[in-house]
């Protein structure tokens, strides 16, 4: 969890979207690391979608669960919500297809 930045606001009042998915990158990787066993990468970001705006100062959280596993590739649903003081809100969903890889960067096998 994380609170949406002020310097990150458009004039119209709304967190960027660039922010919202530098913090969608920074979750897939973490849940990424603990499913793959090590290092993955991101291959794509599927069927993004914006549901609600994101204001500054609002408890931010991110949720992945992992949703198809491959031999070497995963896929993770993905869901943002916005946490103010009364009742959540969903921010954003996507599903994000990744790759475990080696030191090398190359696929490997998932553990």
């Amino acid at each position: 969890m994380t609170v949406a930045p002020y310097d990150q606001a458009t004039p119209r009042g709304a967190v960027l979207g660039g922010w919202i998915l530098t913090q969608l990158d920074y979750a897939a990787g973490l849940a990424g690391r603990k499913i793959s066993g090590g290092d993955a990468l991101i291959v794509a970001i599927k069927e993004l979608s914006f549901h609600a705006a994101l204001h500054p100062g609002e408890e931010f959280t991110i949720h992945a669960e992992l949703s198809r596993r491959g031999s070497s590739s995963f896929n993770l649903s993905v869901s943002a919500w916005a946490e103010p003081d009364a009742e959540c809100r969903r921010i954003l969903t996507a599903d994000v297809l990744l790759v475990a890889v080696d030191e090398d960067g190359k696929p490997r096998k998932l553990l």
